[in-house]
């Protein structure tokens, strides 16, 4: 049982009111009947076979309270059986003619066969850059062009 927001006492009963400091518990019952209205309905509809509806009024549920322990025990039975099909699904694609999972299927030989095409190709150019020997040319050395007329570049200044 919860206990009161004001007060912290715990609370034996769901009442507008708490019975020691006469707090105001309207929104802590609305939540709770709701919350519980939302169990009912969902186990309603597990039994009445309407699982696709008991999965999201679960869903719902989770919602308003994420830590709801029974809705997080149904959602997650119901997870696990999708899993479990998951895992089972594949050959029976195969027998219906359907195309596979995509991430059951694994990579094409060509794809492997690019990438190790483009590995040694890379390899490849490395070491003949590394191995052919090249000659820079030469290029003539620039002479800077000293104005000794207006004192400027360099040597000694007049003064």
């Amino acid at each position: 049982m919860p206990n009161c927001p004001q007060c912290t006492k715990p609370l034996r009963q769901f009442t507008r009111k708490c019975p020691s400091c006469q707090a105001d518990l309207e929104l802590l019952v609305d939540y709770v009947s709701h919350v519980q209205g939302g169990l009912n309905r969902a186990e309603n509809l597990t039994r009445a076979g309407e699982l696709g509806q008991a999965i999201w009024a679960y869903l719902e549920l989770l919602e308003i309270d994420p830590d709801n322990a029974q809705a997080r025990k149904q959602i997650s039975q119901i997870v696990t059986a999708v899993r479990q099909f998951d895992k089972v699904i594949p050959s029976r694609r195969w027998a219906n003619g359907l195309p596979p999972v995509p991430d059951a299927s694994p990579r094409p030989w060509w794809h492997w066969a690019i990438f190790v095409g483009a590995i040694l190709t890379a390899f490849g150019i490395g070491y003949l850059i590394a191995t052919v020997e090249f000659e820079w040319p030469e290029f003539p050395a620039i002479q800077p062009a000293i104005n000794q007329e207006n004192n400027m570049g360099p040597g000694p200044r007049k003064l």
